[in-house]
C-alpha cells in the first residue's frame, strides 16, 4: 500500500501531498521506499524523536576509516559542502557553531530588524506605483527580503546581488532526490561560481573590512585559522544564503496563499496585529516549505522493530509531522489562533536552523507591513502551481490584487 500511495513524482502527489501523508501516518508510518533507497517516516513522534537522537547525523563519512572517494559531478559539488554546518557532526560542528554564536548575535539580528522594516515598506511603495494594482507577491515582495538581508550580512555590493538568487536556486537542486543530470550540472556550476565570488570578496574585505558578518568571520579566520578555515568560511556563507532565502520566501508564499484563502482570518489579523506571531507559526506548520530532511544512522540501530545498519538513510517528513492529529487539533485546518503550535518546520536537535530568529523577524515584519499597507490584498482567480520538487514545496507564483 505504501508503494502505491507514495509516488513522489506524480502530479497528483505534488499538488497535494498532505492527503497521502495522512494515510501513511495511519497505515504505514515507517516504510522503505525503493526509489530513493531510504526509509520514510511520517509521524510526529518518530520525526521528533529521531531528530534529537545523537545516533543519527547528517553524514557518516567522519566515521569512516578511509576518506571517501568521490567521482565526477559529486566530487565537484562536494567542494561546496565541506565544513558546512549542515553537513558536519561534532566536534567540527561544535567548533564552527561557536564561531556563528560569536558573530551572528541577537544584537545583530535586532539591528537587521530595522533594515527589514524599511525594506518591506520600500517594496510596498513599489507595488503601489503599479496602476493595475496586480503583482506576483513572491517575486515582487517575498523574494527580495531575505536576499537583501543576507547580502547585507555578507557585505555583498549592490551591483553583485542579482547573482545570488540564481546561485541559490541552482545549488538547492542538488538536494532533490529526483534530480536530473541537468540539475546536477547547474548545481555544480552555481556552486563553483559562488565559491569563486566569495573567495574574491574575501580579498576585498581584507583590504576594506566592514561591519558585516562576513568581515567578522574573516577576522576570526585570519587570527584563528584553526577555528575556521577559508573553505569553511565560504561554504557556511553559501549555506546562509540557501537556507535563509528558501525558508523566508516560501513561508511567505505558501503562508499568504493559505491566509488569503481564509478571508475571515486575514480580516482578524488586520484588526489585531498581536495575532501576527501565531499566524507566522501557523504558516510554517500548515504548508511547510521544507517537506523533509535526511538523516543517516551513525551506528547500528534498532527502532520500533526495525533494524537499521550504520549508513541507513532516513527521510524525516517535517510536513507530515506538522499535520499529525496526535499533536495538532484539526491539523488540516488553517488557524492563526493555534496555540500551542509545536511545529518542527525549523528542525530540531543538533541541526536546528541557526537562522530561525532572523527568519521570524523577517516573516513577522513582512506580514505586519502587508496587513497595514495592503489591507485589500486578495488572490487573483486561477489555479496555482507548485514546483515539481520533493524536498522543497513552493509555488511558482502567487498572483494577487491589492
Amino acid at each position: 500500500m505504501s508503494a502505491q500511495l507514495f509516488q513522489p513524482t506524480s502530479s497528483t502527489f505534488l499538488r497535494n501531498p498532505y492527503s497521502v501523508y495522512k494515510v501513511l501516518r495511519e497505515t504505514a508510518p515507517i516504510f522503505f521506499y525503493e526509489g530513493w533507497q531510504k526509509w520514510i517516516l511520517t509521524r510526529y513522534e518518530d520525526v521528533n524523536s529521531l531528530l534529537r537522537d545523537k545516533r543519527l547525523g547528517r553524514v557518516t563519512h567522519h566515521l569512516d576509516a578511509q576518506p571517501r572517494q568521490l567521482e565526477g559531478l559529486e566530487a565537484e559539488f562536494e567542494a561546496s559542502r565541506i565544513g558546512s554546518l549542515l553537513e558536519i557532526e561534532p566536534p567540527d560542528h561544535t567548533r564552527i557553531k561557536d564561531v556563528f554564536h560569536q558573530t551572528f548575535t541577537p544584537k545583530r539580528v535586532r539591528e537587521l530588524g530595522e533594515k527589514v522594516e524599511s525594506l518591506c515598506h520600500r517594496l510596498v511603495d513599489t507595488l503601489l506605483e503599479i496602476p493595475e494594482r496586480k503583482a506576483d507577491l513572491i517575486e515582487d515582495f517575498a523574494q527580495p527580503i531575505p536576499v537583501t538581508v543576507i547580502a547585507d550580512l555578507l557585505g555583498v555590493p549592490e551591483a553583485d546581488r542579482h547573482q545570488l538568487v540564481p546561485w541559490s536556486k541552482g545549488i538547492i537542486g542538488w538536494f532533490e532526490p529526483e534530480r536530473s543530470h541537468e540539475m546536477e550540472l547547474e548545481a555544480v556550476r552555481c556552486a563553483k561560481d559562488f565559491i569563486a565570488y566569495l573567495a574574491d570578496l574575501i580579498v576585498q574585505k581584507r583590504k576594506q573590512p566592514g561591519q558585516d558578518l562576513f568581515s567578522d568571520m574573516i577576522r576570526i579566520h585570519d587570527t584563528e585559522p584553526a577555528r575556521l578555515s577559508e573553505q569553511e568560511l565560504i561554504n557556511n556563507c553559501i549555506l546562509l544564503l540557501n537556507a535563509g532565502h528558501e525558508a523566508v520566501v516560501n513561508v511567505i508564499g505558501n503562508g499568504m496563499y493559505a491566509l488569503l484563502r481564509h478571508p475571515e482570518q486575514w480580516l482578524a489579523l488586520k484588526q489585531d496585529e498581536k495575532l501576527i506571531p501565531t499566524a507566522i507559526e501557523e504558516m510554517m506548520r500548515f504548508d511547510t516549505p521544507l517537506q523533509f530532511f535526511e538523516r543517516y544512522v551513525l551506528e547500528d540501530l534498532d527502532y520500533k522493530g526495525f533494524h537499521w545498519p550504520k549508513g541507513t538513510g532516513l527521510c524525516l517528513y517535517y510536513a507530515s509531522a506538522n499535520h499529525d492529529s496526535e499533536v495538532f487539533t484539526q491539523p488540516e485546518s488553517f488557524d492563526i489562533w493555534r496555540h500551542p503550535n509545536p511545529h518542527i518546520a525549523f528542525g530540531l536537535g543538533l541541526h536546528y536552523c541557526i537562522g530561525a530568529p532572523l527568519a521570524r523577524v523577517e516573516l513577522q515584519t513582512a506580514l505586519r507591513v502587508l496587513s497595514e499597507r495592503l489591507p485589500d490584498l486578495g488572490l487573483l482567480d486561477g489555479e496555482l502551481e507548485y514546483h515539481p520538487k520533493n524536498v522543497f514545496r513552493y509555488l511558482k507564483a502567487l498572483p494577487v490584487r491589492y
